[in-house]
């Protein structure tokens, strides 16, 4: 079998093909994606194409195959904020403004301050397109919520103090939502006949937001701000806009609204 070394500060990991059984039980080769085991025997998979995002006819099959009303906000939210996961399961009612349009993201990625810094570590607030509004208000009618809620998380297993707890603290409470999400979104990308299915996960929604906001908004600061990026991280993993057809430019603006 071949085998892919790939190398850590920490250790050597070797990473096998991964193989998918089809329709009939035989082996089918993915080629996109490895696989390895963990010190603890937990396996792990590693993509090569970590820099997919959607397009939009494909987005448009994978949100209507989602029946369920809270798991499809919660994808709804990524593609309209560029949140990470862990700031989006964080996300409580009053961080959305339905009378301003804004949304606010209190709770984000934590790590050393880089040069060109943008608003990294720090709570950020912005404009939301029109469409999320309407999303949001469709997700809350007649539902009696509590602004202090969080949107996504079991609010009644929630310690008191996780409000206090730092962000490595607060794994523990949403880890097992972002795996179920995880999962959730291959199965339906697969099941709506997304080839490289494998390639995605919730952060790649993030990387779409990046890429079809570049239709909007111009100033590569203000989008940085919004996704709390750095400009060098920015200008790395995201490329340009003009990838997408004046249709698909079409498609984007009607699935997110009037953006501001």
């Amino acid at each position: 079998m071949e085998k892919l070394q790939r190398k850590t500060k920490k250790e050597s990991l070797t990473l096998n093909q991964f193989y998918e059984l089809d329709e009939e039980g035989n082996k089918v080769l993915i080629e996109g994606m490895r696989v390895g085991v963990k010190k603890d025997g937990k396996n792990y998979s590693v993509r090569n194409d970590r820099r997919r995002y959607f397009f939009p006819d494909e987005w448009e099959l994978f949100i209507n195959s989602i029946n369920n009303k809270e798991h499809k906000f919660f994808f709804i939210t990524l593609v309209h904020t560029g949140a990470r996961i862990m700031e989006a399961l964080n996300l409580k009612h009053e961080d959305i403004d339905v009378e301003r349009g804004t949304i606010t993201i209190k709770i984000v990625k934590q790590r050393k301050a880089k040069k060109n810094f943008y608003a990294i570590g720090k709570s950020r607030g912005f404009f939301i397109a029109s469409n999320f509004v309407k999303e949001y208000k469709s997700f809350i009618r007649n539902r009696n919520i509590n602004l202090k809620d969080y949107i996504f998380l079991d609010n009644s297993k929630l310690p008191e103090n996780y409000e206090q707890l730092n962000n490595e603290e607060r794994k523990k409470y949403y880890t097992s939502k972002v795996v179920s999400y995880s999962n959730l979104l291959k199965r339906k990308l697969k099941k709506v006949g997304i080839k490289d299915w494998y390639n995605f996960s919730p952060h790649n929604i993030r990387k779409t937001y990046g890429m079809w906001m570049r239709n909007f908004i111009s100033d590569s600061g203000e989008l940085c701000y919004r996704m709390g990026h750095d400009m060098d991280t920015f200008m790395a993993h995201y490329g340009s806009s003009l990838i997408f057809t004046e249709q698909e430019k079409r498609k984007i603006e009607r699935i997110l609204g009037d953006v501001k």
